[in-house]
């Protein structure tokens, strides 16, 4: 999941903790259970939707999807409550309200990366193509990979511009690993080092 989707969810235990009495923990397996496993059966969603719902990670995330999976839980009375009988849950509605922005914004994130993904095979295919704004390390990376190599190092021109890879091969070290480095940089219209900055 993109990073940008990830920072517009939120972390899953603060929106069970919208439900008044509820045990968290078990409340959490059940929104996992219900999300990715698809149980129980009646609360099933599209997999796009179950991808958007929840997010494993550190901190586990969920989204209004996911929020509104919750209290179809939670009124279905699959969660466990300290004291019986579901109540009014504002706070978990508000949050859930808030779908149709939380897709329109996966829908705009989802066509940027894209475009941005469709741009890069274009300066992959043609590096001439390529504008001197867009320059940024990884893109010459991934330009010097597809023509050159992986660890190929060298110059190129990219947008009329030189770029540079070339690998520094790393002291050993007693206490550290020692790894060989990758150095990017080109220079811009001003004549400034851009990219890695040199050793």
């Amino acid at each position: 999941m993109l990073w940008d989707i990830r920072a517009r969810m939120k972390p899953a235990l603060s929106i069970i903790d919208l439900i008044p009495n509820v045990h968290r923990t078990p409340a959490l397996v059940a929104l996992r259970r219900a999300v990715l496993d698809g149980r129980p059966a009646a609360l099933r969603l599209a997999p796009e939707d179950r991808e958007l719902a929840f997010h494993e990670a550190a901190v586990t995330l969920t989204s209004p999807i996911g929020a509104r999976v919750l209290k179809g839980l939670y009124l279905g009375g699959d969660l466990k409550l300290k004291k019986p009988g579901p109540r009014p849950v504002p706070a978990l509605d508000a949050y859930i309200a808030t779908e149709p922005a939380f897709r329109a914004e996966v829908a705009r994130i989802l066509a940027a990366e894209e475009t941005r993904l469709q741009r890069l095979d274009e300066i992959i295919a043609n590096p001439d193509c390529a504008k001197p704004d867009e320059l940024t390390v990884p893109l010459i990376d991934k330009v010097f990979t597809a023509r050159l190599g992986h660890g190929a190092s060298g110059a190129l021109q990219i947008g009329g511009v030189t770029c540079h890879r070339s690998i520094v091969t790393a002291t050993a070290d007693d206490r550290l690993r020692a790894e060989d480095k990758v150095l990017i940089w080109w220079l811009d219209s001003a004549g400034q080092r851009q990219g890695d900055p040199a050793f």
